[in-house]
Formats: structure tokens, C-alpha cells, sequence
């Protein structure tokens, strides 16, 4: 990503203070998405007609900006430290509650490893990670794979802790909540491929989201799916790659287990990049096998995208995707596309 270079300062004084960057960079992007349901319009927009002020439609526009700093400075005796948060985020570096934040990260890294903060990946989620995405917006970024600790659980704005130590293409990791919920993870990665196996778990009491309707294109009753967990619930998950003549595998499966609960996620996804332009595509699935007094139902769903983008060079992009979720439980299929320009400085 080409930053801008805000500052670069030498302190020199007698305290001995080493060399400080500070570097603000961003993202965003903006188009249209297209998108469907049942014969109907997916979107809703004002119309200033109906007695809501609100109508069904077929596409609607979509714009995304997001500015982020990091600071990264070495001590004395060759420690690396720095901190990095979305400027939109930055009232949440401090908690109302005993200063408790709930977004940015801090860091030290040196020969013993890395120690981290903050809102962050979890061990688990360091190692195995998300299949490859595709679109302009994501398009509901059901790609991504569900973590316990970091993604799936609801907890009270708790930071993560994570230890991690990486050599010569292994990479072990440790995560820590101050909630009890807790995840260790082991990857190697090689020339041309690689591994990741992490183990997960959560207090009783915690809300495991399943699916979460806020966060994509299903403003329909049903499209969020919780559970809250009576017992203790862990999640066990691998994944795999490998990368050749510009093509990269990569295929996951995780299950949960929520006092009986069975939770399994799995997909592959491909991604293929030949000069400017890169292909994507992934296919993912659910299955919840669930006790009847869970109040979940048992379903499987699926869901499937395919994207491209072309590079226009200097961070610049043109991306557009397609995608379609098919839920068992609301007997329904969505499909959805969008298109437009991404910016990345």
C-alpha cells in the first residue's frame, strides 16, 4: 500500500529515544450493487411515496471510505513497537470502563516473538484465515470463515492478547481474553504451500453468532442465526494451500461444538492472477446439526461468488463480483453483484 509519510522524527535527547514513523494511509471505494430476492428488489431506498418513504430496489449505490494511522518506532535495544487504528475508530481506543478499549492495536515485537493488543486476529484466525473474497464491497463477505474468539463471539468490547513467533516459515500463536475465552494455532508456510491447524474456545454464557443479517445482503426476518452457549464452546479448524502457474488452492473446515451443538464450516476458493487482472471465486458451506432446545433449526446453507478486478496501477482498481447465498431455513436464495472503482493509498 503507497502511504503518505506524515512525520519521521530522530529524537536524540539524553533519554535516548530511536526513530519514530508515523503514517497514515486509507482505503475505500465506491459503485453500485445489484441484487435480488424472491422476484423482489433487495434494497431499500426513500422514494418519498409509500407511507415509509421507503421502496423496493433492484441496486442501490455503494461508497466506503476508511483513513487509518500507524505509528512504529525501535528502542534502544532493537525492540520494534507501534500502533495502528481507523481514525472512524479512534473514540473506541479507550472504554468508558476502567479505559478499556475496543479497537486499534499495540505491539512489540523482537527475537522472542510478537506480543499484540487490542482488536486483532486471534491465533486461530492467524493461522487458517478467510477464503478468497470477491466484489467490490465483499458482498456480505460470507468468504470469511467464523471465529470464536475474534469474529463468531459477543463479548464486552474485551481486548484480545496474542503472543506469536514466526521462523523460517513456521508461525506459532497464542490468544488470550480477559473473559476466559482462549485460542492456540500452528501454520507453515512454503515455497508453494502451506498449513494451519488452531484449536479455540469461549465461556459459558457467550452469544456465538452463526450468521449476522446486519452484516450483509439479507435485510429479511431469520437471516441472523445465534446461540448462547450453555457449556463451554470450542471450535477445532485447518486449513490448506497450495500455488501454482499463478493459481492458489486454498480449501478450510472448522467445527463447533456448543454443549452438543454441532456447527461445521467448509469452502475452497481459487484465485488466479495474470498481469493486471485477478479472478476469484469460492464456494463455502454450513451445517448446524442442533439440539431441539437450542431454539436453532437444523439447516445447511451455501453460498457462492465469483469476482475480478483489474489493476489500474498506483493503488487504483476496478473490481466487480457476484455472489449468491442459498439458506435451507428461509427456503430462499439471494443473489447479488456489484461493480466500480477501489482506491488503496
Amino acid at each position: 500500500m503507497k502511504k503518505l509519510l506524515l512525520a519521521s522524527t530522530a529524537l536524540v535527547a539524553s533519554a535516548g529515544f530511536a526513530a519514530a514513523d508515523v503514517v497514515v494511509g486509507g482505503d475505500g471505494y465506491f459503485g453500485a450493487a445489484l441484487g435480488t430476492y424472491d422476484g423482489d428488489g433487495l434494497f431499500e431506498t426513500a422514494d418519498g411515496k409509500s407511507s415509509t418513504g421507503l421502496t423496493d430496489s433492484s441496486y442501490v449505490f455503494v461508497y466506503d471510505l476508511d483513513i487509518d494511522v500507524t505509528a512504529t518506532g525501535t528502542s534502544d535495544s532493537g525492540l520494534t513497537f507501534g500502533a495502528s487504528i481507523d481514525v472512524d475508530d479512534a473514540a473506541k481506543s479507550q472504554g468508558p470502563i476502567n479505559n478499556i478499549g475496543s479497537a486499534g492495536e499495540l505491539f512489540v515485537s523482537g527475537d522472542f516473538g510478537t506480543l499484540a493488543m487490542g482488536d486483532i486476529d486471534d491465533a486461530a484466525e492467524m493461522v487458517v484465515g478467510d477464503l478468497a473474497g470477491v466484489g467490490l464491497t465483499g458482498l456480505g463477505d460470507f468468504n470469511e470463515t467464523l471465529f470464536l474468539i475474534t469474529s463468531a463471539a459477543e463479548y464486552a468490547g474485551s481486548p484480545v492478547a496474542t503472543y506469536s513467533y514466526a521462523l523460517s516459515g513456521l508461525t506459532l500463536g497464542l490468544s488470550v481474553t480477559d473473559d476466559q475465552g482462549w485460542a492456540i494455532g500452528a501454520g507453515y508456510d512454503a515455497d508453494f504451500w502451506g498449513v494451519g491447524l488452531a484449536y479455540e474456545a469461549v465461556q459459558s454464557g457467550t452469544t456465538i453468532t452463526l450468521r449476522d443479517a446486519g452484516d450483509t445482503f439479507v435485510p429479511v426476518s431469520g437471516g441472523t442465526v445465534t446461540i448462547t452457549t450453555p457449556d463451554d464452546a470450542h471450535q477445532t479448524i485447518g486449513q490448506a494451500y497450495v500455488t501454482f502457474s499463478g493459481v492458489t488452492l486454498k480449501g478450510i473446515y472448522g467445527l463447533i461444538d456448543i454443549d452438543g451443538n454441532d456447527f461445521a464450516q467448509y469452502g475452497v476458493s481459487a484465485a488466479y492472477t495474470w498481469n493486471a487482472t485477478t479472478l476469484t471465486a469460492y464456494w463455502r458451506g454450513q451445517d448446524i446439526d442442533a439440539k431441539s432446545s437450542s431454539g436453532v433449526s437444523d439447516q445447511t446453507n451455501n453460498f457462492f461468488g465469483l469476482g475480478a478486478a483489474y489493476d489500474l496501477g498506483g493503488g487504483l482498481a476496478l473490481e466487480a463480483g457476484v455472489a449468491q447465498y442459498d439458506f435451507e431455513e428461509l427456503k430462499s436464495n439471494f443473489v447479488v453483484a456489484d461493480f466500480g472503482i477501489s482506491f488503496d493509498f
